[in-house]
């Protein structure tokens, strides 16, 4: 009797273990959000509305429509669905023009709230209603009218409305422009998946505490470092930020994605890493410095909120402004799995920092937003050098801003998720895109050669679960990190995204200046990196020479051990083993070079003029 109630227990038990697994997969594999930007529609517009929307591109206004551009490249184009760009921020919009009628079949999803934002052109006053029509029951839940130019964000709680294959309609009544922006039906979650990446644009690795530098830099950084992996011996694709985010989003080198010069634009011959995202039902935010990280070069691809503003160049507090946007917009929004990107230019020249900041490491410093322009006459002075006393304060302020970034971005970002008690589930990525040079090969700053304090980045990761901890010494890239991140989601397809090569053990990692973005007549550089070598070629023209005050001492080639950390002793013909198999890698990336056919734009005049005055495009 005993052995019949302990097998009829253990049955049970059995069983109960059967079921809850049942709901578990079941419950995981359940669609619970659509963006509906990318469902099908259908559009009811009056007469004439392809004229008025011709019209309105024509009007002299404060923002932007781009309705002939593709947001996301696994979707479609749709006429009336595209891109409001205003104050800064690209919006992914369904257009409203006069009296409209927008029809939305919703999925068999389960979902409780309906999240969206209203723009109004204000050159009139509009109407603005959304329906849920089930059957031939039409239910009125959101009405608002607006008169005035503004945005008007709304979450609605649906848990109580029938929606399951039922019709959202979005109406408009009235005269003018307007748009309903990222409307997003989504089931509410406590505790969402987080995907962070932070670029500390301009960080060179050999100033951060956590890669041993003498000045304690980055203590948020090492802690975060001590809850996932950092990579030793991480390097970009390039040697400034345009095509060096370029491989960050794609997985590809220069050679492959085509982004070279500032009048490149990204193409749609391959994907980003945030358009995977949204497609796999994310909400997707990036909080930038724009720039060369502009929306307009097409990083707007994948993200329904994208924000040139906060990390801004000359603003003494970027680092602060990027996560209070992120903050304030994730607060509003929680509850959304979300991929976040957030980039600040806190850290480029001229070199700044909050007073609170500023004497950190030198407690005399009595200077602040400074950097080589405040004591260089022309360009052609690049490779002058200047006072040490000025160097060593330029050096002095660079580092407290590494301080004051690490404290309030990486640390405020990690509390913040603390907070949310998400921490732990999430993904965060921090790394830099390049570094900068402080007179250590004869010149300054960055995007002018492919010496190691330029191309050698810090990389940390910290993975959902803290599944990894430790060091990776092996070779890894910039371009490695959306194969990293995509191995820690559950989509059922990478959409041909690269693989990372870190495990392979032969790697050679190409690193390519095709085109300096500062100075025209800087010398194009390639450069590979192996474990044990790092191979420089320079494509001399002693025309283009000619121009600078003081002549760099560039040879053709340049050989260094990976142990030479200041690269200062060329091997070039004492070390010819090495030498001829990076020979033979470069005769066969020039001719790839040779056949290569990029596609020139021309950046609008708004961008060209912030590019300026970041010291780009002389």
């Amino acid at each position: 009797m005993k052995k019949r109630f302990i097998l009829l227990i253990f049955v049970i038990l059995i069983v109960v273990i059967i079921l809850f697994s049942i709901i578990f997969v079941v419950n995981k594999g359940s669609i619970s959000s659509e963006n509906l930007i990318f469902s099908k529609k259908h559009f009811k517009y009056g007469e004439s509305v392809e004229e008025k929307l011709r019209a309105i591109l024509h009007e002299k206004k404060d923002f932007k429509i781009n309705p002939n551009e593709r947001i996301n490249r696994f979707y479609a184009f749709e006429k009336f669905t595209g891109r409001i760009k205003t104050g800064g921020i690209s919006y992914n919009s369904i257009f409203a023009i006069d009296k409209s009628e927008i029809s939305i079949k919703i999925k068999n999803i389960n979902v409780d709230r309906l999240s969206f934002s209203i723009f109004n052109s204000g050159n009139s006053r509009m109407f603005y209603r959304i329906f849920v029509l089930n059957g031939k029951t039409e239910k009125l839940i959101y009405t608002k009218s607006m008169s005035k130019r503004k945005i008007i964000s709304k979450t609605i709680n649906i848990k109580n409305i029938p929606v399951k294959g039922s019709y959202l309609i979005l109406k408009t009544k009235g005269k003018g422009f307007g748009a309903w922006i990222n409307p997003f039906l989504f089931k509410y979650n406590k505790k969402p998946k987080i995907f962070i990446v932070i670029v500390l644009d301009t960080l060179r690795a050999d100033h951060t505490s956590l890669y041993g530098y003498s000045r304690n830099t980055t203590p948020c950084l090492k802690r975060l470092a001590s809850d996932g992996v950092l990579f030793k011996n991480a390097y970009s694709t390039t040697s400034w930020t345009l095509p060096a985010h370029v491989s960050l989003f794609t997985g590809k080198n220069l050679i492959e994605h085509r982004v070279m010069n500032p009048n490149t634009r990204i193409s749609y011959d391959y994907p980003l890493i945030a358009e995977l995202f949204q497609k796999n039902g994310f909400a997707t935010i990036a909080f930038t410095g724009g720039g060369f990280v502009e929306d307009d070069y097409g990083f707007f691809r994948g993200f329904q909120y994208y924000s040139n503003i906060p990390g801004n160049v000359f603003s003494m507090n970027s680092a602060e402004r990027v996560f209070q946007h992120f903050k304030n917009y994730t607060e509003i929004n929680w509850g959304k799995d979300m991929f976040v990107f957030l980039h600040t230019y806190q850290l480029h020249a001229p070199y700044k920092v909050t007073h609170k900041y500023l004497r950190s490491f030198n407690k005399a410093l009595d200077e602040n937003l400074k950097g080589i322009r405040n004591y260089l006459t022309n360009n052609s002075d690049y490779f002058k050098n200047i006072d040490p006393e000025n160097r060593k304060k330029l050096i002095d302020i660079y580092d407290s801003s590494i301080l004051y970034l690490d404290n309030e971005l990486v640390g405020s970002v990690v509390d913040f998720l603390k907070s949310k008690k998400v921490y732990k589930k999430s993904m965060i990525v921090v790394l830099s895109d390049h570094g900068e040079e402080f007179y250590d090969h004869s010149s300054w700053e960055h995007g002018h050669t492919l010496y190691r304090e330029l191309i050698k980045i810090p990389l940390v990761i910290k993975y959902p679960e803290n599944k990894k901890r430790g060091v990776e010494n092996r070779l890894s890239s910039i371009m490695d990190i959306p194969s990293i991140i995509l191995e820690h989601t559950e989509f059922k397809n990478r959409e041909n995204f690269p693989y990372s090569e870190i495990e392979t053990n032969d790697r050679v990692l190409t690193v390519l200046l095709p085109v300096s973005p500062i100075i025209k007549q800087f010398p194009t550089k390639i450069s590979f990196v192996d474990q044990k070598y790092h191979f420089i070629f320079n494509i001399l023209d002693k025309k283009g020479l000619d121009y600078f005050t003081e002549k760099p001492d560039f040879s053709h080639i340049e050989l260094y051990k990976n142990s030479d950390i200041k690269e200062l002793n060329n091997l070039f013909g004492k070390d010819k083993k090495p030498l001829a198999r990076f020979m033979k890698l470069l005769n066969k990336y020039r001719m790839r070079l040779r056949n290569l056919r990029l596609k020139q734009t021309d950046i609008n005049s708004e961008l060209k003029r912030k590019l300026k005055s970041l010291g780009y495009l002389n």
